[in-house]
This record gives structure tokens, C-alpha cells and sequence, in this order.
């Protein structure tokens, strides 16, 4: 028996498999623009080298890569609304939060950020598993990324 979600190598998919696939489609077609703008949307002159709107603003000092990691969340929040395997989010989280701690490291942080195009590899970990993409919120991954801020609730509330 398929699992839900999934269909027989040899059955036809239904219009509402069809419509759901069609929707997390365009989902990471979205997403892969998004990551574009941010990574690589601008060449520079002479060179083959890309940059994108998230390095050119993470030039500035303050709040600059904060607000750029901002935008590269929404990356992984998609990702957990189109049910991408929990371990997958994961990753994604790790590759973010990375970037994120590098990035502080004035002038290492940026030529890093220029080469490494987190984004652009956090889109592609989505779309090599697109077929296990079953539309659905991940909450198990919500539940892990909440935890650390409920664990002491948990705790206070079992002791009363």
C-alpha cells in the first residue's frame, strides 16, 4: 500500500495529486528566485564571480546580515510548510545558522558569504527531495525548533 501522498510508479496521478504537485512546484520555483536575488544576482565586472542583494547589504555594519538571515529563514520556513523531511530542515538550519556566524567576521564573513551561496544550496536540498514534499507543515520540526524555549515551561509546569 502507498504511503499518503505518494502514488504507484504505474498509477495515474489524480487531479488533486496533480494540483499539489503543480502548487510545490511553484512553491521552489519562488524560492529559487528568492535565493537568486539574495546569492546571485548581480555579476561582477570582468569576473564570473556572483553576488546577490544579501552580500551587497551585508556590507553594513549593524543590522545588515541580520535582516538579510531574516530573509534567508523564510528559505527553511517554506520548507517546513511544504513538509520537507525533518533531517533535511535540519540541515538547512545548520547551513543558515553557519552562514549567519561567519558572516559577523568583518571582510572573512562577506568573501565567504560571496562563495558559499547558503541559499542557493538550501533551495537545491529542497528540490532533490521534492518527491517527498507532501505539502504539509513539518511540525516535528517545529516542535524541535521550539523546543529550547518551551523546555523550561515544561519543566516549571511538571513541578507544579
Amino acid at each position: 500500500m502507498a504511503a499518503v501522498g505518494t502514488q504507484d510508479r504505474g498509477a495515474v496521478p489524480t487531479d488533486a495529486e496533480l494540483e499539489r504537485r503543480l502548487r510545490i512546484g511553484e512553491t521552489l520555483d519562488e524560492l529559487e528566485n528568492r535565493a537568486t536575488w539574495l546569492d546571485a544576482e548581480f555579476r561582477i565586472p570582468k569576473t564570473e564571480i556572483r553576488i546577490g542583494v544579501s552580500s551587497i547589504v551585508g556590507f553594513l555594519p549593524g543590522a545588515g546580515d541580520g535582516l538579510m538571515m531574516l530573509l534567508a529563514a523564510t528559505i527553511v520556513y517554506h520548507g517546513m510548510r511544504l513538509g520537507a523531511p525533518t533531517r533535511t530542515l535540519v540541515w538547512m538550519s545548520i547551513v543558515l545558522l553557519v552562514e549567519g556566524i561567519i558572516g559577523i567576521i568583518p571582510i572573512l564573513g562577506d568573501a565567504v558569504g560571496i562563495l558559499w551561496s547558503a541559499n542557493i544550496q538550501n533551495v537545491g536540498y529542497l528540490r532533490a527531495r521534492q518527491d517527498s514534499l507532501d505539502g504539509s507543515t513539518n511540525w516535528l520540526f517545529v516542535l524541535l525548533l521550539l523546543s529550547p524555549f518551551f523546555l523550561p515551561f515544561l519543566i516549571v509546569g511538571s513541578l507544579l
